[in-house]
């Protein structure tokens, strides 16, 4: 198999590619932080508090991601485009975002006229469906066309400092939407004493649901507009060509087992990001909700925003570090610190503070994770772009969205579902459902999982060490 040769792209990157990369890098995780985070807090604020339809959500549109990200990345590849799925493929994500604002239980209730109990499960039921149909169009522009541009136009002399950046979109899109369009998201509430108020108590009457349909429309339109501008920004890289060889039969290609014997440094980095991503979806779709209901911070964009700026800074310097020094030697550091960072998130809580967790408490232990989940997670995604056949780009974001996405997505809510569950409610929302605050012990998970994946760490370690072979 052909490997990327360093030599193959120039090591210092155009403004406007740069500008590509930090648009389509920033408002596509945006898009994923309402799919990732505010679908599971729309669904819990305004349908229901269940913990498993946050769960059946989020696989599904995994399942969903994963198939369409097989199918766009042998069709890219046949094609040898990227440009047109990812601006056409993000003026239409923008408009399934902006479907949402018309999903509620009112408004089924009134179309299908049915009692709220059905109305509630088939509410459920259609989020869960826009969410998939959300996630196809999505992971084809973003998980598998933009995927594919960044590997075309970057070197294994510049992925470090680029994968750096793209770390820290996750963060920066979360500060964004957090910061800018959060408040529309805040129920209203009327207490016994006639007070109202952001947070739930049981007893207090429900006033309203937060501007939801101004949250989407916003959202959605500003996901649409960063598509019209791909149409002008995004070149396709000048090696990028049709290729007579991807097929649609192909589209497994990655699942072959003489081709995961072929590329065995490609595949031991895949295994230790669906191990990551176990430990990092063990706790991911509920923190918002865990922040709020578990560790009682009405205003959880103090420290949200605080974790997110120190550690989006620590990403970048780690980044420009890894092209400096090899990446290969703070694998294992960022491993041992992604483990103590859970560990201390599982005490910052109410199983040492029984009253209130500190705010410093949660900030440090936040602030130690998220930069070594980030710095992890940049030096995986770079080697997996070291090591993925040059000529086969396109049909291998399937395969990473398999390990980094879907065997994720299933696994580790579900844990943290179970376990949920598990516990005993804490009162009735005010619809008489249960209420469960989502237990601590999901970074007990977390940490766990991460050090089965130590093992792993250790070969890929030893592999990176070694110079990239062009063969």
């Amino acid at each position: 198999m052909e490997k990327i040769s360093s030599a193959a792209m120039p090591s210092k990157l155009s403004a406007r590619v740069w500008t590509g990369i930090l648009i389509f890098g920033l408002f596509g995780q945006v898009a994923w932080i309402v799919e990732n985070m505010y679908f599971n807090v729309f669904m819990d604020r305004t349908v229901t508090t269940n913990p498993f339809a946050v769960q059946v959500m989020v696989a599904l549109s995994a399942i969903f991601a994963t198939a369409a990200t097989l199918i766009a990345g042998t069709f890219s590849d046949k094609i040898g485009k990227r440009k047109a799925l990812i601006s056409w493929g993000y003026i239409i994500w923008g408009l399934t975002v902006m479907v949402f604002a018309a999903i509620s239980v009112d408004n089924t209730m009134k179309i299908f006229s049915i009692e709220r109990g059905a109305a509630t499960t088939a509410t459920v039921a259609i989020i869960v469906i826009m969410d998939c149909v959300m996630s196809v169009v999505g992971s084809a522009a973003n998980d598998s066309a933009f995927n594919s541009w960044v590997t075309d136009i970057t070197s294994t002399s510049n992925r470090g400092r680029v994968e750096g950046v793209l770390a820290i979109m996750p963060l920066i899109a979360m500060a964004v939407v957090f910061g800018g369009l959060d408040r529309f998201t805040a129920d209203t509430f009327l207490y016994l004493d006639g007070e109202t108020g952001a947070s739930y108590v049981e007893g207090a009457t429900l006033v309203s649901h937060g501007n939801w349909q101004l949250f989407f429309l916003l959202l959605g339109g500003i996901t649409s507009a960063v598509g019209l501008l791909g149409l002008f920004l995004i070149k396709d890289s000048k090696d990028l060509k049709p290729s007579s060889t991807a097929s649609f039969r192909d589209m497994l290609y990655g699942f072959r087992k003489e081709v995961i014997n072929e590329n065995k440094e490609l595949y031991l980095a895949f295994a230790a990001m669906a191990i990551i991503g176990i430990a990092n979806m063990a706790y991911m779709p509920y923190l918002i909700m865990y922040v709020e209901r578990t560790l009682g911070f009405t205003d959880y964009l103090i420290p949200i925003a605080v974790i997110i700026g120190g550690a989006a800074i620590s990403s970048v310097v780690l980044g420009i570090i890894f092209d400096k020094f090899g990446k290969q030697k703070f694998i294992f550091p960022l491993s041992i610190a992604y483990i103590v960072g859970a560990v201390m998130l599982l005490l910052s809580s109410p199983i040492v503070f029984k009253n209130n967790t500190p705010l410093a408490a949660l900030i440090v232990s936040g602030f130690i994770f998220m930069t070594a989940n980030l710095g992890i997670s940049a030096i995986l995604t770079a080697t997996v772009r070291d090591y993925t056949p040059k000529d086969k780009v396109g049909l291998f974001q399937g395969v990473r969205m398999f390990f980094w996405v879907l065997i994720p997505m299933i696994i580790g809510p579900l844990i943290t579902a179970i376990i949920t569950v598990g516990t005993k409610p804490v009162g009735k929302d005010y619809y008489g459902a249960d209420i469960y605050e989502y237990p601590p012990y999901m970074f007990a998970v977390s940490a766990v999982v991460m050090v089965a994946n130590m093992p792993i760490i250790v070969k890929i370690k030893k592999f990176i060490t070694k110079p990239l072979k062009n063969i």
